[in-house]
């Protein structure tokens, strides 16, 4: 068997575009099937460039995610160490269906709505979850033409094609190129330039569309041990309130010391109907907080104690949620060589955490299409079609259900209607 630098050369060249959790675990799941040519490129300065934080669940693409992972060079064996060094807090018993579920509450009386469960599911902090990503990946630093791996400041502004074989050159604003690449993955977030470029000439049908909901994240450390252990009665991970209008969700973000609570960070959110447009104040900081403590009342129990005593300075968020119903670009002269996976993919809304459970998907079918090209010696053009097609597929299905799930939560009537009241978390079929 060759080095790793004589497989390289043999390997097809790879770029993935996008460092976030999506463009990551692609290049594990790369590394990990015997692929050595991948360089992953960010428009970002640093992996630092945006600090700012917040949990997903991985519930359903659990196995899948372990499966994709490479371990950390600290022990060079397993991969459950990087999922279990970004939990919010892992010193639960996570033997138990009340862990791992999610417990609905009516917001105005406190009592309980429904009990979601997610076996397996793990709620992990988004930032650390990446640094580990990002750790696993340094023992292996080595991209395109032997570069970094990860290659920051690189903001995609082109891809074209080059020759008969139509192997691609891509362009970044800093000026550099690099030509001769196979295949792009586009896994740069919701406002994707990928995505974009695969719709060139028709860059409208690739725009993100308010979907009319406003979203806030506001993580307070309030030093108050008593405070903690009122939020964590109602859940040990995180619960969600569902009144008139609004849903809000509360859990633990952070807790470093399992015996003083006193030490933990928390997370709230809230979802209402909005736009960014009709928001009367800057969407983060001192004015957005005030605004939520202003307009968020008369919630039961700790829910409202827990907005009240949000500490001046608090890291605070407004949002306006958008999405785009995934559709298809296989008419693009860069179909079969440039694709989509994650947020560039199917931005979709929180509900019933689909994205990510879609985005590990995404790139358990890439990695698995690649291989057959590669190494079992499938003809490339139809296996990119089928995956793409699978993409655009789930995709729109997944971000359809988001939009629907948002409307039927904003009222009491309508709630019991909902696929995470009827379905739970689960992995829903696509017809």
């Amino acid at each position: 068997m060759g080095s790793q630098a004589q497989e390289s050369d043999m390997s097809p060249k790879i770029a993935i575009i996008g460092a976030g959790l999506t463009g990551l675990l692609a290049a594990h799941g790369l590394k990990k099937n015997g692929f050595h040519n991948i360089t992953v490129y960010d428009g970002d300065a640093s992996p630092m460039s945006r600090p700012r934080d917040w949990t997903l669940v991985i519930h359903w693409a659990m196995p899948t995610f372990l499966g994709l992972l490479l371990p950390l060079p600290t022990n060079g064996v397993g991969s459950n160490e990087i999922l279990t060094k970004a939990i919010c807090n892992p010193y639960l018993n996570f033997q138990d269906d009340v862990t791992e579920s999610l417990v609905a509450y009516n917001g105005i009386s406190g009592d309980h709505l429904f009990s979601s469960l997610m076996k397996g599911s793990r709620r992990v902090s988004r930032q650390r979850l990446r640094g580990l990503l990002l750790e696993a990946l340094s023992s292996h630093n080595s991209g395109i033409g032997g570069g970094d791996i990860v290659q920051w400041g690189k903001k995609l502004v082109g891809i074209e094609t080059q020759g008969e074989a139509g192997l691609l050159t891509l362009v970044f604003a800093d000026g550099s190129v690099i030509t001769g690449v196979d295949y792009v993955l586009g896994a740069d977030g919701p406002a994707s330039k990928v995505r974009e470029l695969l719709f060139k000439g028709q860059e409208e049908d690739a725009k993100l569309t308010g979907s009319g909901f406003m979203m806030s994240s506001c993580y307070p450390s309030y030093h108050d041990a008593e405070m903690f252990e009122r939020l964590v009665q109602k859940h040990p991970v995180a619960s969600v309130t569902m009144s008139l209008d609004t849903v809000m969700g509360f859990g633990v973000m952070d807790a470093p010391d399992p015996s003083d609570k006193s030490t933990w960070t928390a997370f709230w959110h809230k979802i209402w109907k909005g736009t960014a447009e009709t928001l009367p104040v800057d969407r983060q900081g001192k004015e957005a907080l005030n605004y939520l403590k202003e307009t968020t009342k008369g919630l039961a129990g700790p829910f409202q104690a827990l907005i009240d005593n949000t500490p001046e300075g608090s890291p605070c968020f407004i949002d306006e949620l958008k999405t785009w119903i995934t559709r298809s670009f296989s008419r693009s002269p860069l179909a079969g060589r440039v694709t989509l996976a994650g947020d560039s993919a199917h931005p979709m809304l929180v509900y019933r955490g689909q994205g990510y459970q879609h985005a590990i998907t995404d790139v358990r079918k890439y990695v698995d299409a690649l291989r057959g090209i590669v190494f079992g010696g499938e003809e490339r053009v139809a296996v990119m079609a089928q995956f793409d097609a699978d993409v655009v597929k789930r995709g729109s299905e997944a971000v359809v259900q988001s939009l629907k799930e948002a409307e039927l939560s904003m009222s009491p009537e309508t709630v019991s209607k909902m696929l995470m009241v009827r379905k739970g978390h689960g992995k829903l079929e696509v017809a």
